[in-house]
């Protein structure tokens, strides 16, 4: 079993590319059955954090301050 790249889109979900088509992995599950933490902080993070949680990658965070209050404010 190979594993691969998988971008998301800025609403969490797979951006479709051929490369997909070409490789096989686990399936990749939605974090509601569990619990599944990021640890991620800094301004270039932000964009990807916010992903996250939108497509429900994952279900908590572990950061600072100042990127928490600012993945707030672009989640509106």
């Amino acid at each position: 079993m190979r594993s691969h790249r998988v971008d998301f889109g800025a609403d969490g979900s797979p951006i479709a590319a051929s490369v997909n088509e070409r490789v096989t992995s686990v399936p990749r599950e939605r974090a509601n059955s569990r619990p599944v933490v990021g640890v991620a902080q800094g301004q270039a993070k932000i964009a990807a954090i916010a992903t996250a949680l939108r497509g429900r990658l994952i279900n908590g965070l572990i950061t600072n301050e100042t990127t928490a209050r600012a993945v707030l404010a672009v989640a509106g």
